[in-house]
């Protein structure tokens, strides 16, 4: 239940951050909205109005939308008469909120303690694969493997030299999450899936939380969520060249990672609310139809064309066709996740 309540309050935070910022740029451009919608249709609650816009809550949480006049030039107040910079900027306001969120969540989890590398005995827990032995024995991320058969482990290479020496056979594993000591059996794995090994985890160098005064936790989530950016955009360059495989997560997906997230701690639920965020600014911005980007992809076609905009009606087709395109491939996602989830 608590992983439940943690997802469906990250997804509708993301959504309305979202959402925001198109509402507030296009407040700030004169544009007239009509409706600021939290949720999609049919409508379950109204709030009432602010500034001429009706404020509303509906029944289906996973979205929301802001209801202006986008097509038609001639309507007064419509976003569709505001010069091009003006519709750029309304149509990339909720991209840019997702970034801005990202920011302020990280700079949050270097606040609030952010695990740290340092020299030492031990190793840390960098990555658990699921249903793994130490998945299985309740070893997460972030915590210091210490012992492994009553030997003490005094960095990675000996921490994996232990583990290939109990393949097959129980063994009992020592760990250390902040201050409490934790211990299980397991059974390291003779023949584990691919990148994976024995045990199931990723190691590196010791990890201790550390805390960093506001001054030097912002720059560091600002350097932390453009590295993200960097290494996302690598990831889609290598799977659109061929090199490695589209990996894609719908709600069941993100779900999954919700509640792993959950049993880490408070500041791993933020650092996946910051990841999605990320998420959510680059997808958002792709040119495709029915996205910010393939409306952004519409403004820079009339600037191209000296000024002249593709008819309304036919910009309108285009997005319409695109988002039922969208919901085809998010029910095929979905799906995969199920049966990912099933197996």
């Amino acid at each position: 239940m608590t992983g439940l309540l943690s997802f469906l309050i990250i997804f509708s935070l993301l959504i309305f951050i979202h959402e925001l910022g198109h509402f507030v740029a296009a407040k700030l451009a004169g544009v007239t909205v009509e409706e600021f919608g939290f949720g999609y249709p049919p409508r379950l609650l109204t709030l009432g109005r602010w500034r001429g816009t009706l404020l509303t809550i509906n029944v289906l949480p996973f979205g929301g939308f802001v209801r202006m006049n986008e097509d038609n030039p001639s309507a007064p107040g419509s976003l569709a008469n505001k010069p091009r910079w003006v519709r750029a900027l309304v149509f990339g306001a909720g991209s840019l909120m997702n970034l801005l969120l990202a920011i302020v969540l990280f700079s949050a989890t270097f606040l609030l303690g952010a695990p740290t590398q340092v020299e030492g005995p031990g190793t840390g827990v960098y990555v658990v694969a699921p249903n793994s032995p130490a998945y299985e024995a309740g070893i997460l991320p972030g915590d210091n493997l210490v012992a492994i058969g009553g030997v003490e482990i005094r960095d990675v290479d000996h921490a994996i030299g232990l583990i290939q020496a109990h393949v097959g056979a129980p063994v009992e594993i020592q760990w250390r999450r902040d201050a409490l000591l934790m211990a299980a059996t397991v059974v390291p794995r003779a023949d584990p899936p691919p990148e994976e090994g024995s045990l199931g985890v990723g190691l590196g160098l010791p990890l201790e939380r550390q805390s960093y005064p506001l001054h030097e936790a912002v720059p560091l989530g600002v350097r932390t969520v453009f590295g993200v950016v960097a290494s996302m955009y690598e990831a889609v360059r290598d799977a659109v060249a061929g090199k490695a495989a589209f990996e894609v997560s719908g709600p069941v997906g993100i779900y999954q990672y919700t509640v792993e997230a959950v049993k880490t701690g408070f500041s791993r639920l933020i650092e996946l609310t910051g990841l999605l965020s990320i998420n959510l600014f680059l997808l958002n911005l792709l040119p495709l139809p029915a996205l910010d980007g393939g409306r952004l992809v519409f403004v820079l076609l009339e600037w191209v064309r000296g000024g002249r905009r593709i008819p309304p009606e036919r910009e309108g087709m285009v997005h319409f066709v695109g988002l039922v395109v969208m919901v085809m491939v998010m029910f095929l996602v979905t799906y995969v996740d199920v049966r990912r989830l099933i197996n």
